[in-house]
Parts: structure tokens; C-alpha cells; sequence
């Protein structure tokens, strides 16, 4: 049970008193520094002598001019002290955060052994937390042009993109930017852990965020076809043209297809057994195609959106950084605001969530080592950082459904914290169903489908749910409502990714969690926020790709916008979410008064594109499509080889002489190919032997049902035993303490598996309470036969 404290009235950001480091550079790092700064933390940067590469990294094809201040480094390193920091106390932080490998740290201040030694010798000694692109313990960190490479070894890309074109990277930096994100979890995780050092990967990180691109190879063990840029089973789908840019309509739910049917004018398709059901739907997609095409054409995608603010339908605007700047939603919540630099003023975003105390009012960037250095002691008492609970006194409430929430609690689990996921006989999680239904059993475990464990066999609900306890309760019921609020009494958090409206409804309004529990922590995260104009609209995985910017930078070079089929969204709301949930934790910690935190997937979506924003302020243009090649290199993207395609990146170099070698050499390769018509004429491990002889960095490209037999992506999958189908392969957690990888902590429960149990335990009620709660139907229960819901196999 949750220490009690009584306190007044507080002020002040969530993260007051938390003392940061950054000794980091580039974007991972950054980034982890700009949200614990934004959420009020004092980070002091410092800076190599020649300055963080950021500074100078172009964000798209236009070189930035001499001394010109690079959007990427303005977006990372608001909020900050810059400081040289020759005189700094050593016992300052609480956290270091670098960008360097162990060789790199080696004989530093933050050394991991040297800080071990000091916290053992009982001296006041900081944690650390390394972000780099391969591991702690790698060959070197990884520079920024390293994401195509990091992104092609994850696998993932053999799985996006077009048939017969060459593998479909993610636009930006989202490997950097998840791995900040949870870098960022990672500088609160290390204080509540007895270990000294914690380190996440970029490789590691990306690799959860993609996650479900592995459900079919690791839990239905069978291959997918490619799918383009329009799923045929969620058809229509992806980015549509219309009168002044692209829209994404939402096709998966039922509201959805009947709500297009009617705004298209063929009500006749809604019953339709040919068209209703979204995978009969592939046959007739010309059909569809001849009636939407136009009829999306005459309108903009304002006008569509206004559909989605007044019926149920979910479609979302492909907006661009310049849309952003002006979009009455974004403005009334206050997500972005002027950041001052050495240059001038820009907009970008300014908060990671909404709470009280944000935004914080120091939104500067600063020239290097301009700042003085802070003094030891941080103030107040009440502005100190708390001493922190151990991550197994923890305990979080789940509720969530798919991806964005669970996203949160399956991360937290190995690393010991007490998840309890509540679910309800109606409705439950619907990923219990996907991946036994959409795409078939595994094989040997196609018996399932005659009797409930069907609804255990789910290789998306399996994947993303590990490690937690499954609770369920009737929240509809005065009786159910109450032994869920004897969970709140004893929980330190609750996390629910429901739309702004169904906490209300349910009444679990924050002052009446409050109430009960005067320090919980309530962490809501719908789609667009809980306030603002747009906050009743539906949103999910591709409606937030499109609201969020990724849709705008998205696909090849010569498309216009692109939705991707992974929901990528979903574990990006996930990292914000976790994040915010530990700030609050924090701040309750500190202050001993609970609180309310706003995390709009939208907004955390932007995040990872926040230096388009910035550019669209300073330059009055939106960022240039990139498609799989990195900015500022002398050459990068796919070469294809007879047995599968290769990643390559060439960086430009001050002399010449290194990128001229390089360039000539690929070159001359390419001119191969063209030779003879532009088809491949060596193996991959051919090309790859030339070019790394050339200097040139690369890396093999490989997909799902491949990839998880060779290293690095062996190194990151995890064997768990499930009750009900056996021993699957999962991605491995992305945190290490110490050098070790923390272990699953087993595997995702059964429906109503530990309702008793947490009942007993957590809320304290009598085993006699919980058996008339059970027989009365308030608590517990059983789902119905697949059948009966209309999971039938033809």
C-alpha cells in the first residue's frame, strides 16, 4: 500500500528538483534531455568542444547556410543550461545521460565502474543512462546518418514498401527518437533501481515499436504479402488525394464503414455481404475505387475532417508542419510556442504532456557554455528531489485496450513494477482476437478455434501484454465500481487509453480517484487529448499517422504522402504515456499530492517530427520528403543485390577524400546494375564486401521471418512459456542494468486469471466478499463462445 503524506497546496512542474546531466549529443540523448526538461527538470547540457553535430544537421535536401542554427538542434535542446563544465560538482545530477559506449566512458567521470565504486564507498554518486545505436557495450555509439542503418537491421523494412521497389524506411529519425523517449523513462527507472547504469539502444528501442510486424513470424509462424500503400483489408485506406492534400480514412471498425457509406452516397453497401466485412472487401476494391476516387477529390481534407468531428466516422487530415502552425487544435491547447535562440524566435512544441506548472517558462536555446553553473544545493526543500520508492513497490492500474496503452505496462513489467491490467466481459481487449482471426493459428494450434482459448492464442494481445495480471471487473455496476475503487485505494497510478469522454461517463473523474486516493496518479492518453476542438473526434494508429506529421514526410520520394500499415502511432503515445506516468509518480512522491496528466497521441506523435515545425516557422516552408535516403550524407539509400537488397550510407567528409573513394566505388556499382538493365548482378554479401572495403557503412536487409535467426535481432528476442501456446519468441525488453538485459517478467495473462487473486491482495476485500461479488456478476466472468461473436472460420 502507498506510503500516505499529507501536504498543502503545490506549485512547480511535475519533474522540480531533478537534476540532469547531458553529456549527450545528437538526437537520442537530446531528446531525452528536452522532455525531462520540459516536464522541469534542470538539465545542464554540455557540449563537446566542437559543439553537438546537431547544431549543424540539415533536415532535409537544403544545406543549411554557415553558422545557420539547425532545426533538429532547436527542437532537442530548448529548456536547457548549456555550461562548460570543467568546475562541476560531480554530485550535482541525480542522472547523467550520454551518448558514449563503455571504451567511450571508460576513465570519465561517469564511468559506470567508477560511479559503482563511489556509491559503494557511500559517496554521493549520480546513475547513468547511455543511449547509443547498438549497445553500451558496441564498437562505437552510432552518428545521426546511422538510422537507415538501425532501422533496416530491426527487419521491419523487409516488410514495408511496394512490391518490386526497393524497402520502405520511416520518415525522420524514429529510431533516435523512440530511443530517447525511452532513454528518458530510463533516467527515472535508474533511481528506483539498485543498479548504477541503464542503457537502451536505438536498435533495441525501434525494435518495440515495431513490434507487431513480428506477431505473424514469431506467433502465427507464417509469412505476410506486402500490402502497398493501401491495405486491401481495411480498404479504403491509406492517404487519399482530395482537393488541397491527403486525407487517411478510417475503414477497420464498423462505425466507420457505415459512416463512409453514407457520406458517399451508397447506404446499399452498408449490409452488403460482400463489402460490410473488411476482408470480403479485397475482391471489390476497384468497385470502391471508381465511387470514392471523385468523390474525395471535390473536397478538402478540412472539409472531410469536419466529418469526424460530427459523426462517428474516423478520417484524419494529412497535415503538413505549416498546417500545424496554424490548426486551431494544436493552438488552443497550447502544444506549440515561441522557443528563443542566438537567431531569433521559433515555434515549436513546448510541453511533452499537459499538467500543471507547464509549460515551463524557460523555453531558450543557448550558445555553448553560455550559462553559469548551478550551485550544488537546488533551493527549497519542497523544490528537492524525492528519495524514490523501488520500482517493486510500484504499483499501476491498466486500463487499455490494443496497442498505445498496454504499450506502457509491458515495458514496465520486467523491470518489476505490479501492473494490473482491467479488462470486462463487454467489451474486453479486442486484441485477444487478432491474429487468431486475421491471419489464421499458429500451426498446430488451429484446435483452439473450437472453445475459449481462442481468445488466449492472440499473437498482438500475447506480444504486448506480457508480465501482467488480468483483472476483471464491471465497472457498469455500483457494486463492481466500488472494488475497483479499493484497487485505486492501494495503487499508485491508472493508465487508460479510452476517448475523452469514458472516464467521465464512467465516473473515474481525477477528483474522484482523488478522493479515495489523495496521491494517485491518473495518466490519460485519447487520441487528441482530453480538451481542445478536437478532442470528441475518433483516433487511431493511421488517423494519428496522418494528424501527427509522419503521413506528410512518409513513402517514396515521389509519392505525396503515404500512410504506413503499422501503426507506428501506437507505441509512440505508448513512450509518452510512460514517461508522463513516471514524472507524475515523481511529483507525487515529492509533493505527496496526486495528479491528472493529459497525453494527446497527436501531440506525442508531432514530437518526433517537431523539427519540421520549427522549420516551417523560420523558413515558411514544410520539410522535403527525404524517402529512404539521410540528410547530409554523401550518398545513402537501398542497392539491390540478386538475393535481397543492402543498406548504405556514405558520409560526407570535410576533406573529400574518404566520401570521393566511397562514392566512386558505389558508383561504379550502380552503373553494374544499369548496365544490365537495372537488374542486380552480385549477391548482397558480395556488395557488402566491396563497400565496407570502400569505407562505406551498410547493412543487410532482411524481414520478420528471416531476420530473427541472425544477430543483432537474435540478441533481442526473448523465449516465454504461455499456458496455452507454449513457448513463443517475443522482443526482448529494451533496457540493461548493469550489462544485463532485464528478463520478462512471464507471460500475458489469461482472461479473469488473477481477478481473485488482486482482489484479495491489493484491495484487501475477504475472500467471502469476492465470491458474492463473482456469483453477482460484478467482478469475473467468462466470454462468450468465438461463434457467438462471430469469429467463425469459413
Amino acid at each position: 500500500m502507498p506510503e500516505r503524506t499529507a501536504s498543502g497546496p503545490t506549485e512547480g512542474p511535475p519533474l522540480a528538483g531533478m537534476k540532469v546531466l547531458e553529456v549527450a549529443t545528437g538526437i537520442a540523448g537530446p531528446f531525452a534531455g528536452r522532455l525531462l526538461a520540459g516536464a522541469g527538470a534542470t538539465v545542464l547540457k554540455v557540449e563537446p568542444p566542437d559543439g553537438d553535430p546537431a547544431r549543424r544537421q540539415p533536415v532535409d535536401d537544403v544545406p543549411l547556410h554557415n553558422g545557420e542554427l539547425s532545426p533538429l538542434f532547436v527542437h532537442l535542446n530548448a529548456a536547457k543550461l548549456n555550461c562548460v563544465a570543467d568546475d562541476l560538482d560531480p554530485s550535482w545530477p541525480d542522472v547523467v545521460i550520454a551518448s558514449d559506449t563503455l571504451a567511450g566512458l571508460a576513465g570519465t567521470p561517469w564511468d559506470p565502474q567508477r560511479l559503482t565504486a563511489r556509491a559503494a564507498a557511500s559517496e554521493s554518486a549520480p546513475k547513468l543512462v547511455t543511449v547509443t545505436a547498438w549497445g553500451a557495450d558496441a564498437d562505437d555509439p552510432g552518428v545521426i546518418a546511422d538510422e537507415l542503418l538501425v532501422q533496416t537491421a530491426t527487419g521491419f523494412l523487409g516488410f514495408n514498401g511496394d512490391e518490386g521497389a526497393e524497402p520502405l524506411r520511416l520518415p525522420g529519425w524514429q529510431a533516435q527518437y523512440t530511443a530517447g523517449g525511452l532513454a528518458a523513462w530510463a533516467a527515472h527507472l535508474i533511481l528506483r533501481r539498485p543498479e548504477t547504469h541503464m542503457d537502451v539502444s536505438w536498435l533495441g528501442a525501434l525494435l518495440t515499436g515495431v513490434e507487431l510486424c513480428y506477431c505473424d513470424a514469431l506467433h502465427c509462424e507464417r509469412p505476410r504479402p506486402l500490402v502497398g500503400p493501401h491495405p486491401p483489408t481495411a480498404y479504403p485506406s491509406g492517404a487519399i488525394r482530395c482537393a488541397d492534400g491527403y486525407v487517411c480514412p478510417g475503414s477497420i471498425r464498423r462505425d466507420d464503414w457505415e459512416m463512409q457509406c453514407l457520406h458517399l452516397g451508397v447506404p446499399e453497401w452498408i449490409d452488403d455481404p460482400e463489402l460490410s466485412h473488411r476482408h470480403r472487401r479485397v475482391g471489390h476494391i476497384d468497385k470502391i475505387r471508381e465511387v470514392i476516387e471523385p468523390w474525395y477529390q471535390a473536397r478538402t481534407k478540412r472539409e472531410l475532417f469536419q466529418f469526424a468531428l460530427e459523426t462517428p466516422w474516423a478520417v484524419g487530415m494529412v497535415m503538413t508542419p505549416l498546417d500545424a502552425l496554424s490548426d486551431e487544435h494544436l493552438v488552443a491547447r497550447g502544444f506549440l510556442g515561441n522557443i528563443e535562440t542566438p537567431a531569433g524566435s521559433a515555434v515549436g512544441p513546448i510541453r511533452p504532456f499537459t499538467a500543471v506548472g507547464l509549460p515551463v517558462p524557460n523555453q531558450r536555446v543557448n550558445d555553448r557554455g553560455t550559462d553559469s553553473l548551478p550551485a550544488l544545493t537546488n533551493g527549497s526543500r519542497s523544490d528537492a528531489a524525492p528519495a524514490l520508492r523501488p520500482a517493486r513497490q510500484l504499483r499501476v492500474i491498466e486500463m487499455t485496450i490494443a496497442w498505445a496503452g498496454p504499450y506502457v505496462g509491458n515495458l514496465l513489467t520486467p523491470l518489476g513494477i505490479d501492473v494490473i491490467k482491467i479488462e470486462a466481459q463487454n467489451p474486453f481487449d479486442g486484441f485477444r482476437t487478432q491474429r487468431p482471426y486475421d491471419h489464421g493459428m499458429a500451426p498446430g494450434l488451429e484446435h483452439l478455434v473450437a472453445d475459449n482459448r481462442f481468445y488466449e492464442a492472440g499473437g498482438h494481445f500475447n506480444a504486448v501484454n506480457k508480465g501482467k495480471r488480468d483483472c476483471v471487473v464491471t465497472l457498469a455496476t455500483p457494486e463492481g465500481r466500488d472494488a475497483f475503487m479499493e484497487l485505486v485505494r492501494n495503487c499508485d497510478a491508472l493508465v487508460a487509453n479510452f476517448a475523452a469522454h469514458v472516464l467521465p461517463q464512467l465516473g473515474l473523474e481525477f477528483k474522484t480517484l482523488a478522493e479515495v486516493n489523495p496521491r494517485i496518479v491518473l495518466v490519460r492518453m485519447p487520441a487528441f487529448g482530453i480538451d481542445g476542438p478536437y478532442a470528441d473526434a475518433v483516433g487511431y494508429g493511421s488517423i494519428i499517422e496522418a494528424m501527427g506529421g509522419l503521413g506528410h514526410r512518409q513513402g517514396y520520394e515521389h509519392e505525396g504522402a503515404r500512410i504506413s500499415n503499422i501503426y507506428f502511432p501506437d507505441p509512440i503515445a505508448g513512450i509518452a504515456a510512460g514517461f508522463a506516468l513516471l514524472s507524475g509518480l515523481h511529483h507525487a512522491e515529492r509533493t505527496g499530492q496526486g495528479i491528472e496528466i493529459d497525453v494527446s497521441q497527436q501531440e506525442g506523435t508531432w514530437q518526433h517530427s517537431g523539427e519540421a515545425i520549427v522549420l516551417a516557422s523560420t523558413a515558411g516552408r514544410d520539410i522535403g520528403r527525404m524517402g529512404n535516403r539521410e540528410p547530409g550524407t554523401a550518398w545513402s539509400g537501398f542497392m539491390e543485390g540478386t538475393d535481397g537488397w543492402l543498406a548504405v550510407v556514405i558520409d560526407a567528409s570535410p576533406d573529400g577524400r574518404v566520401e570521393n573513394h566511397a562514392t566512386n566505388v558505389v558508383r561504379g556499382l550502380l552503373d553494374q546494375i544499369a548496365a544490365n538493365g537495372g537488374n542486380p548482378v552480385r549477391p548482397s554479401a558480395d556488395l557488402n564486401t566491396a563497400l565496407r572495403l570502400a569505407g562505406v557503412r551498410t547493412q543487410v536487409c532482411l524481414d520478420p521471418w528471416t531476420a530473427p535467426e541472425y544477430r543483432p535481432l537474435a540478441d533481442h528476442l526473448d523465449v516465454v512459456e504461455h499456458p496455452v501456446t507454449g513457448h513463443r519468441r517475443h522482443i526482448a525488453s529494451p533496457f540493461t542494468l548493469d550489462g544485463v538485459r532485464a528478463s520478462q517478467a512471464g507471460p500475458s495473462p489469461l482472461f479473469d486469471q488473477h481477478t481473485d487473486e488482486v482482489f484479495a491482495e491489493v484491495a484487501g476485500l475477504s475472500a467471502d466478499k469476492i465470491a458474492n461479488l463473482r456469483a453477482n456478476g460484478h467482478i469475473g466472468g467468462e466470454l462468450p463462445p468465438p461463434a457467438e461473436l462471430g469469429f467463425v472460420y469459413d
